[in-house]
């Protein structure tokens, strides 16, 4: 079997990885269809007694063929919501050993609490062939992904602008929710918001001499500006 634990923060490219590795393993013939199916919890424990097990057997026939990506498994042992947590594991354990010609699993979440749920069941760490860890990205390959994703949006990114999200991710590493790439795409997503708010304001839309894809320095949002806004988002509005 070649089941896998994948371990790293937010934003570290496991979803990303696993679909890859889908693709390659039906291009080389190892998988049928090289079907994804991403699953939580909710998708897997049953909110009464005697549904855990067939919605499990469901999600496995479901990929066939294909890799089945269990997103944060530990919270299956999160046994304070129901009690069928451990039905669940088990069942998982079972399908695995049922469907290990067709189906691979990838187990994904947090490096801590993913150990705590292999020693939940050993017959679950012994199924498991790999563990591959997601390192967080450095602030110099941060800066990579944000030419990456600012040349598909068809965007540009001046020096000085890049030098200010340097900073940026820099001090977000200490932010507790920080989300390594994820937060890259905030923060492009607000620039180019505030790129084409700067263009509306000025009238220069619609002139062709002014580019209107490019971001500067004053479109990278300040980062007590950004936590005052997202509080800001949160709570009730009359």
């Amino acid at each position: 079997s070649m089941h896998m634990v994948f371990t790293g923060n937010p934003g570290t490219a496991k979803t990303t990885v696993a679909r890859l590795f889908a693709e390659i393993l039906r291009d080389e013939k190892v998988l049928s269809a090289g079907t994804f199916t991403e699953v939580g919890r909710a998708d897997l424990v049953g909110q009464y007694t005697g549904q855990t097990a067939p919605l499990i057997k469901k999600r496995f026939q479901e990929a066939k063929g294909g890799v089945l990506f269990i997103d944060e498994a530990y919270s299956l042992c999160d046994d304070h919501r129901n009690g069928y947590g451990d039905e669940a594991i088990n069942t998982i354990v079972q399908e695995m050993e049922n469907h290990r010609d067709d189906v691979i699993v990838i187990f994904a979440g947090y490096p801590e609490p993913m150990e705590r749920f292999l020693e939940r069941n050993p017959g679950m760490r012994s199924r498991i062939a790999f563990h591959v860890e997601f390192d967080d990205y450095s602030t110099d390959e941060l800066c990579e992904i944000t030419t990456l994703m600012a040349g598909r949006k068809g965007l540009t990114v001046t020096d000085a602008a890049m030098k200010k999200l340097r900073d940026s991710y820099d001090a977000a590493k200490n932010e507790a929710d920080y989300g390594n790439g994820r937060f890259v795409r905030k923060m492009l997503e607000e620039a180019e918001m505030n790129m084409a708010v700067r263009l509306m304001e000025a009238g220069t839309l619609d002139d062709s001499t002014v580019p209107v894809t490019t971001i500067e320095e004053c479109d990278i949002p300040e980062m007590q500006q950004r936590k005052s806004a997202e509080i800001k988002r949160i709570g009730y509005v009359a």
